[in-house]
């Protein structure tokens, strides 16, 4: 078995509306489809569905919300970390984590509406080995 290429990540949310605003106007991604089951977020780089938990396109059955800070983390490259996190602060949105340095880059991490960890980074250009 091999895959490909990465196509999307699926998260499922508690409330479409919510994941949507914070997705969509929080964070300024494009929205590439939605009904009322599912809104299909991102661009070239890849696409996020956010999938209703409590509803299918079928009768298969529900999924869990996301399980927590600690259950899954979606990572975003951007300009300004510190510019994000004081937009973030005005807007009411949870700072996890304020801004900081690691070795890789610089970074604020939010909580979505579910718990998840939305991590905005600006990385550092990788070094030849």
């Amino acid at each position: 078995m091999r895959a490909d290429s990465f196509e999307s990540l699926i998260l499922f949310v508690s409330n479409l509306a919510h994941a949507k605003a914070f997705y969509a106007d929080a964070l300024s991604l494009p929205v590439l489809f939605e009904d009322e089951i599912i809104v299909v977020v991102g661009g070239p780089s890849g696409r996020i569905v956010l999938h209703r938990n409590d509803r299918g396109h079928d009768e298969r059955g529900i999924f869990p919300a996301g399980s927590g800070i600690g259950g899954a983390a979606v990572r975003f490259t951007v300009d300004d970390p510190d510019a994000c996190e004081r937009d973030a602060a005005a807007r009411g949105l949870k700072v996890v984590w304020p801004t900081q340095d690691a070795f890789w880059g610089r970074f604020v991490i939010l909580a979505d509406p579910d718990g998840r960890s939305v991590v905005l980074a600006k990385m550092r250009p990788r070094q030849a080995v």
